[in-house]
């Protein structure tokens, strides 16, 4: 699987996405637009909310690579900026990018929460989810948002998101 990545309008990611489904899927290549669960704190309320996960950023999964007749399609739909290039062309998604990209889409479209507990020095410890792995590239954590900031580091440069947690009980080790 070949990924690519399109620049697009802030905010209008969903609306590029279900403009260009039905052209791109007739070329058999497949939008993505990943989003996460996030739990947002409004008049001391939690209500669940889907945020981008990359905004600004749709992403194309092809099986060989791009069609090129693909390319004028999508320039014409309404919130395209550009594709990311490197050396002038369209660049394929790979080596640590691929990595971090397949990490989050193995959740599906809509990243979960993660589940983590925090231990007697108040580090957060992850026990499952799109965070899992992450711990080292965690910048700060809101423990009453229930939000932590990771940064990631792309070729194209560094990204920052936030994902959101739910608190564990702490469990007690049996000796």
């Amino acid at each position: 699987m070949a990924y690519f990545v399109i620049r697009v309008a802030p905010r209008k990611e969903e609306t590029f996405l279900r403009l260009s489904a039905k052209r791109v899927m007739e070329e058999g290549v497949e939008v993505l637009f990943p989003r996460r669960k996030m739990e947002h704190l409004k008049g001391g309320r939690r209500t669940q909310v889907e945020v981008a996960l990359f905004p600004g950023y749709v992403f194309l999964r092809a099986e060989q690579g791009l069609p090129p007749s693909l390319y004028d399609q999508i320039r014409t739909i309404p919130g395209f900026t550009h594709f990311l290039r490197q050396g002038g062309e369209i660049s394929e998604v790979k080596g640590r990018d691929l990595d971090l990209l397949r990490h989050f889409l193995k959740f599906g479209e809509i990243t979960p929460t993660s589940q983590v507990t925090f231990d007697e020095n108040h580090r957060i410890r992850v026990i499952s989810g799109p965070m899992e792995g992450l711990e080292g590239q965690i910048i700060h954590v809101d423990r009453r948002k229930r939000r932590a900031k990771i940064r990631l580091d792309f070729d194209h440069g560094v990204f920052t998101i936030t994902l959101g947690f739910e608190l564990m009980a702490k469990t007690e080790s049996v000796s």
